[in-house]
């Protein structure tokens, strides 16, 4: 039996309620506050790397643990509840995963903010173009983040605040592939979708590789207020997705060996 796994079940147990309260709470976040390296905690919490008792007196400090409390955390448990615990937030991250990566999610969020929204899985399978499974699944794993409630008169809401982030190597692969779904979406519309209902337009430019930074500023300033512009209209009776892609197709920096010197 590990030593020390009552801590690591606390950990855990921790992290579980904070990323349930704040969908934006990651391990990163919470190595921030443990005063620990993001990668050393990841280690320790799926049990990669051993918890001695110097590490749980160090992690002890920020959490406030009592010296009783402490008593109580450097004894063993069983496998089986430790096991448990391990496996909850593994779905945890699954879960997380799966709301940032495929593209209904979210739609399915915004969806309840429009008008004449029904909430019928059927319904809102049509109205997506999704399967009705698609939409049972995904509504139960938005109850399961507490992204999503349904009241007992039937009224849906959307309670996710903010975009998620997992801190780890997940957030990037999610979201990538959450951006390649829409991209085939994109793809589809302009085949299907009405030119008078959709905006489609890109240009080719010559840019200084040091104002980007401020240029995914401005980009991202002003989606904010394009979001802001079409929800404070007298209807909501569409959901929408805006992409934008700001990208070098030439690869210049890529050929310079040094200073001064290209190939």
């Amino acid at each position: 039996m590990e030593t020390n796994r009552p801590f690591r079940l606390y950990l855990r147990n921790e992290l579980l309620k904070r990323a349930k309260r704040n969908p934006r709470f990651s391990i990163r976040a919470f190595a921030r506050q443990m005063g620990v390296e993001s990668s050393s905690l990841a280690q320790i919490l799926s049990g990669k790397r051993a918890l001695t008792d110097q590490m749980c007196e160090r992690l002890a400090k920020p959490l406030a643990l009592s010296p009783a409390k402490m008593r109580t955390l450097l004894r063993s448990v069983p496998d089986a509840e430790q096991d448990s615990t391990f496996q909850q937030f593994q779905r945890l991250q699954e879960d997380q995963f799966q709301v940032i990566a495929d593209w209904y999610y979210y739609a399915i969020l915004e969806l309840t903010r429009t008008d004449h929204f029904k909430g019928d899985l059927r319904w809102i399978a049509r109205v997506l173009g999704i399967t009705t499974a698609e939409v049972r699944s995904a509504c139960e794993k938005l109850k399961d983040l507490g992204h999503l409630t349904i009241s007992q008169q039937g009224v849906w809401k959307d309670t996710l605040s903010s975009t998620l982030n997992l801190g780890n190597e997940y957030t990037n692969a999610a979201f990538r592939e959450h951006q390649k779904q829409l991209l085939r979406k994109a793809e589809a519309a302009l085949e299907d979708i009405p030119y008078s209902e959709r905006v489609q337009s890109s240009m080719m430019l010559v840019g200084s590789r040091a104002r980007v930074q401020e240029a995914k500023k401005r980009i991202l300033h002003f989606i904010e207020e394009l979001d802001e512009f079409l929800k404070t209209g007298d209807t909501r009776d569409e959901v929408y997705t805006l992409s934008v892609s700001l990208f070098p197709v030439s690869q210049i920096q890529k050929l310079t060996v040094s200073k001064g010197q290209s190939i």
